[in-house]
């Protein structure tokens, strides 16, 4: 099967009620990535347009398949970073080689800042 990523982990609605009353789902607790996971579902705003997030994860589907690279979506500003955090918004993701996002992990610069 495949990996999880960042928009499936926003389908589950009970999940961020539970994390903001301070608890844990248990699918989270035991993932390898639960600290990832918990700040992509804590930074998706209640309010965020999951079909255009669907449509972002569908593009990098495509991406990975017409060119034979996995693609992934990326957070422009990073989700956990000492001078920044980023929100899972379509504005905020870019879709970009799966080998590229692993490199960059949460690093960013304020020069990025002119972006936005």
């Amino acid at each position: 099967p495949a990996q999880m990523g960042l928009i499936d982990y926003l389908g589950r609605a009970p999940s961020r009620a539970a994390l903001l009353r301070g608890e844990t789902p248990a699918w989270i607790a035991n993932s390898k990535r639960g600290r990832y996971i918990a700040a992509v579902v804590l930074s998706a705003p209640p309010w965020v347009n999951r079909q255009r997030l669907e449509a972002l994860r569908r593009e990098a589907i495509w991406m990975s398949v017409m060119t034979g690279v996995e693609h992934v979506l990326d957070h422009v500003v990073p989700l956990n970073h000492p001078r920044v955090c980023g929100l899972t918004v379509p504005w905020n993701l870019q879709i970009i080689p799966k080998a590229v996002n692993d490199a960059k992990s949460n690093h960013w610069c304020p020069e990025q800042g002119e972006l936005f």
